[in-house]
């Protein structure tokens, strides 16, 4: 494990309790990575990233809306700017550094929002059939079901269609697949340089990648759904491999 790229998780200090060290980390070290989670320091930003290998987005509480240029809707659920602050700044250098990076859930957000993209504060604004969990009552009872290591309890769920090509597509070999629904906002004006790559029938974006670029955020929450679908666990493989091969370029081209 000592030769395993390092992956930082940048993530919620909010509201997870024990899961917070344990839903995302466990498929970044299943697929051959090491996870480590990121302080919310500012000056930290620079020397994690010479550091780190790759740049892991958790989910969390909603973005501040004037971040994007609106004002709070009614629907807004709780925010934490102290996280909105740092990983805005974070997410923008990793970009600028080239790093691989994977979000999920606020993950697709804020690398949305990075990118000068905007967010429909709930999802019921652009689709109001799409299924939800609103007050996130069965996502609590995934959380407590990853942490006992029990299979995942029934909870919504939807079904997305995967552009052939893209880099989800090459990582789970599907076009189209059936994911978790626990996601309360969505993508509303699509970021600078950024492509689709997923969508539900009522065309909620689902996916986003920089094309060319080891980039690639999910709307659902990839952290659980590996453990249904077991496709999704090769997100995390291509992720880690991504790392792997940026690290082994540096150091070659440090070696010169």
């Amino acid at each position: 494990m000592s030769s395993a790229p390092l992956i930082g998780i940048s993530a919620s200090l909010h509201d997870f309790g024990d899961y917070g060290g344990v839903g995302v980390h466990r498929p970044v070290l299943l697929a051959g990575g090491l996870p480590m989670t990121l302080p919310q320091l500012p000056d930290a930003i620079a020397p994690a990233l010479d550091a780190i290998d790759a740049l892991l987005l958790a989910p969390g509480r909603d973005i501040e809306p004037h971040r994007y240029g609106q004002e709070p809707h009614p629907l807004l659920a709780a925010t934490e700017p102290q996280r909105d602050a740092f990983e805005l700044e974070l997410v923008g250098r990793a970009l600028d550094r080239g790093l691989p990076i994977l979000g999920m859930c606020r993950g697709l957000q804020v690398l949305n929002v990075v990118l000068g993209g905007t967010l429909a504060q709930d999802v019921s604004l652009v689709a109001d059939s799409h299924p939800s969990d609103p007050g996130w009552k069965y996502w609590k009872l995934v959380e407590a079901s990853s942490v006992a290591g029990s299979p995942p309890p029934e909870h919504p769920r939807h079904e997305i269609e995967v552009v052939p090509g893209s880099l989800l597509e090459r990582a789970i070999g599907a076009t189209a697949v059936e994911v978790n629904s626990f996601h309360h906002q969505a993508i509303d004006r699509l970021g600078e340089g950024l492509a689709v790559v997923a969508a539900s029938a009522d065309g909620v974006a689902e996916a986003i990648e920089l094309p060319g670029q080891p980039v690639l955020a999910v709307q659902w929450e990839l952290q659980e759904e590996w453990r249904i679908d077991r496709r999704f666990l090769r997100v995390f493989e291509w992720f880690v491999d991504a790392a792997r091969a940026g690290r082994e370029e540096f150091l070659s081209s440090s070696s010169r």
